[in-house]
């Protein structure tokens, strides 16, 4: 019998990072479905909803808020967990991302090993 792999929608602005952050969580054995605008990312769950989305807050069009904002109106996601990956390292940010209900508030720069491992904590391989 086949483990279905659970799924991240990750959604980022920056070519590089996403693509370094993705790669690091599929060796984790993460399906990672990754998006550069939230518009792409919002159909994405559409199509399938994910365990667990991981977001910048500044983004190209709808920023982060609106976006998590967006997820939570949709048919099955009030509960995924929700990981903001921002450069945003202020405390009224932070409140924001608390008060909207993200499960985590990251800083970039950022340890690698502590986003896997604050990722594995919300949601195991």
């Amino acid at each position: 019998m086949v483990k279905n792999k659970k799924t991240i929608v990750f959604l980022e602005d920056e070519p590089e990072l996403l693509t370094t952050v993705s790669l690091i969580l599929r060796d984790q054995g993460y399906l990672v479905l990754d998006a550069k605008k939230a518009e792409d990312a919002l159909t994405m769950i559409q199509k399938s909803v994910p365990d667990l989305i991981l977001a910048d807050i500044k983004l190209p069009g709808i920023d982060g808020f609106d976006f998590f904002d967006r997820v939570r109106k949709m048919e099955n996601c009030a509960a995924i967990p929700f990981v903001f990956l921002t450069a945003y390292n202020n405390l009224k940010a932070m409140k924001n991302a608390k008060k909207h209900g993200a499960a985590e508030y990251i800083t970039k720069p950022f340890d690698f090993e502590f986003l896997v491992t604050r990722i594995r904590d919300l949601v195991p391989p």
